[in-house]
C-alpha cells in the first residue's frame, strides 16, 4: 500500500515539472488547450473512455509539433484537436470504432 501511494505521489511530482516546462497542457484524448494541470484535470473530458464527460482529461504528455501523428494508422494533422476529432481506419476495436490517438 505504501509503494503504491509513493508511486503515485512520484508520478504527480513529475507530472507537475513537465507541465511547468510547457506553454500550453493538452489533453490526450479530445485535444482541448489549459493552462494549467490544475485546470486540465478538474475538468470533465467529453472523450472520456468510460463514456462522455464521466471522467476527467489525461494529460497528453508529448511533445509540440508542428504535425501530429496517430498512433494506429500514421495519418498526420495539424492539431491534437483535429486529430482526436476524427475516427481511425485502423483502431484497435475495429475499423472506424474509434478515435486517431496521437503518437508521444
Amino acid at each position: 500500500m505504501r509503494v503504491k501511494l509513493l508511486l503515485f505521489i512520484l508520478s504527480i511530482f513529475f507530472i507537475l515539472s513537465m507541465s511547468r516546462n510547457k506553454e500550453t497542457l493538452y489533453c490526450e484524448r479530445c485535444g482541448l488547450t489549459f493552462k494549467n494541470l490544475n485546470e486540465l484535470l478538474s475538468q470533465r473530458c467529453e472523450k472520456a473512455l468510460e463514456g462522455p464527460y464521466l471522467n476527467r482529461h489525461k494529460l497528453y504528455e508529448g511533445t509540440e509539433k508542428e504535425m501530429y501523428t496517430c498512433k494506429y494508422c500514421g495519418y498526420q494533422y495539424k492539431t491534437i484537436r483535429l486529430l482526436t476529432s476524427l475516427k481511425c481506419i485502423k483502431h484497435p476495436d475495429g475499423e472506424y470504432k474509434g478515435d486517431h490517438a496521437p503518437e508521444l
